[in-house]
């Protein structure tokens, strides 16, 4: 499993988590609203303080986004590339959202794929505050009532991440906001997380960097900064095939994008993996 040492001190603990309840939502954007102050709005209004959103299949009129690029610097170990925009006929093929909360106000951190009007694709980190609907799009999720992401400085990577914070004790919650370190091994960190919390199965979504990627099928990305989004994932404790099945869209430094089912106990987190984990059993 490849490795990348990040300019900051080793943090001891290699993932943090928020146990909370998992409100199951849906929000219908217009036309012309703005994918960040709509959404930030609705959920406001619905009382939630963060959120994991999903949406497929929706028109917009502009589309902003940045994909993964070497550091310019010795101070981190990657960074972003120049701003992409798509306009007119672009069309989101399928995002995730985290949001949360960060320099006062909400944030939303969102991987995915989208493509032009010449159907050419592309994927990476889209800018929700510069992305407009074109037609009525619907973002279905959850909403946690008492936990989110914060946006928090990291002395280990020297990047402001998301992290999960509660406010409150929940020892009876089906759902767990979840920040993975780097140079951990997603499913096995996963894993730990379930048996920790007694849980013997659990379904995984959210996003994250990985530093490349290797599939069930033998492909693998190369590219040592990425980002990626999961499309389908679960942790299953029980059985001979115990372990995580995590499938994947993946963006590397030069746009390539992969997608399928993760290799298991082969792939470390570059950066941060942002997960929500929703509990599909009793105990473990």
């Amino acid at each position: 499993m490849r490795y990348i040492r990040q300019p900051g001190p080793v943090e001891p603990e290699r993932h943090f988590v928020s146990l909370t309840d998992a409100v199951p939502i849906a929000i219908e954007l217009k036309a012309g609203q703005i994918v960040l102050s709509a959404l930030a709005e609705e959920l406001n209004r619905l009382g939630a303080i963060s959120a994991y959103l999903s949406v497929q299949e929706a028109n917009v009129r502009q589309l902003e986004f940045v994909m993964p690029a070497p550091s310019p610097d010795d101070d981190h170990t990657a960074w972003w590339s120049e701003t992409y925009s798509l306009a007119g006929s672009a069309r989101i093929k399928e995002a995730g959202l985290v949001v949360g909360w960060r320099d006062g106000g909400p944030f939303i951190h969102c991987h995915g794929s989208w493509t032009d009007e010449t159907g050419a694709q592309f994927a990476g980190h889209m800018l929700p505050d510069r992305c407009i609907i074109k037609d009525t799009a619907t973002f279905t999720g959850w909403m946690f009532p008492d936990a989110r992401f914060e946006g928090q400085f990291d002395p280990e990577t020297n990047f402001t991440l998301f992290q999960p914070n509660g406010t409150a004790a929940k020892p009876d919650a089906h759902a767990a906001l979840v920040r993975l370190r780097p140079n951990v091994e997603i499913g096995q960190e996963l894993g730990k997380i379930c048996e920790k919390l007694g849980w013997a199965k659990a379904e995984v979504h959210g996003l994250g960097s990985l530093i490349g990627a290797s599939f069930d099928n033998g492909d693998a990305m190369e590219s040592y900064a990425t980002e990626f989004l999961v499309r389908t994932g679960s942790i299953n404790l029980e059985g001979p095939q115990s372990g995580a099945d995590i499938d994947i869209l993946i963006v590397g430094l030069d746009g390539e994008i992969m997608q399928g089912p993760l290799r298991k106990n082969d792939n470390a987190v570059l950066m941060t993996c942002e997960l929500v984990l929703l509990r599909s059993e009793q105990s473990c």
